[in-house]
């Protein structure tokens, strides 16, 4: 595996972390790999680490080459999205030299980290987003989403402290409403994989509830898995990333499985 790390801005802030599987050409591991631009979480005050490298290893164990992003935190909007964005442009205008395949990369995404990914899913043709990048908007359309007890809505069950860094205390409703995901899903929306907890006392379960009744009304397809209990941050359910007990959760930790045969399907893996 080789590693190695993208500068995304001049202050050396916002990176890319690649983690990328060596190439076998005698046997069939030597084709392009699909890949993963994961998004860590952290309320858009931190990007945590429990939800960078772990993550990666799970997808590059099953054969993706992966990219965490530590982008811009405690800024407003749409200062983190550009980075998302960019990313995801970097990632596909180089496909060659990461030896992927431009039309299978996936965004992941938890928690705030989760609205970032689902930034991406529903708003990737934003002209001004595509416009301050210099790309065109297909550019930075994921292939498919997977999203991780995240926040998605400011308007149901809204996670505050996440909005209240992308729009300041008391923002106008119309800029709140613009930032819910469930208003922005339309039919041209990848497909989308959601899981969450029924318990989750941090981001409510009503944020991933929401997001998928948008994917059925356009018709995007989305796969919703809401286990009956677990705490918010389960990142990879292991002890490599759990503070107690409770974070070790072999029931929730199913969504990986899950989320890999997901995208076999949706990106024809």
């Amino acid at each position: 595996m080789k590693n190695k790390i993208f500068y995304l801005n001049n202050e050396k802030t916002v990176y890319l972390k690649t983690y990328l599987l060596d190439t076998v050409e005698s046997i069939e591991f030597g084709k392009k790999r699909p890949a993963m631009l994961i998004l860590p979480g952290g309320g858009y005050e931190f990007c945590s680490n429990r939800e960078a490298e772990p993550i990666a290893m799970r997808y590059a164990a099953e054969g993706y080459n992966t990219f965490v992003l530590f982008y811009t935190c405690n800024r407003r909007f749409p200062a983190a999205f550009i980075n998302a964005a960019y990313a995801m442009y970097k990632i596909r205008s180089r496909a060659e030299e990461f030896n992927i395949d431009k039309d299978k990369i996936a965004v992941w995404g938890a928690s705030a980290g989760g609205h970032l990914a689902g930034c991406l899913a529903t708003m990737w043709n934003d002209s001004s987003v595509c416009e301050a990048i210099g790309c065109q908007p297909q550019d930075i359309r994921p292939n498919a989403a997977i999203l991780n007890y995240p926040v998605i809505s400011g308007i149901t069950s809204p996670h505050k402290g996440s909005f209240n860094v992308l729009l300041g205390e008391n923002p106008p409703a119309s800029n709140v409403s613009r930032l819910s995901l469930e208003n922005r899903v339309t039919p041209r929306t990848p497909p989308c994989f959601v899981w969450c907890t029924a318990n989750d006392d941090s981001v409510s379960a009503h944020n991933s509830l929401v997001f998928a009744k948008a994917c059925v009304s356009n018709k995007v397809p989305c796969e919703l898995h809401m286990f009956d209990e677990g705490p918010h941050g389960l990142s990879d359910c292991s002890k490599n990333t759990g503070w107690n007990e409770y974070f070790y959760n072999d029931n929730c930790k199913q969504w990986i499985q899950m989320s890999v045969k997901f995208l076999e399907k949706y990106m024809n893996i």
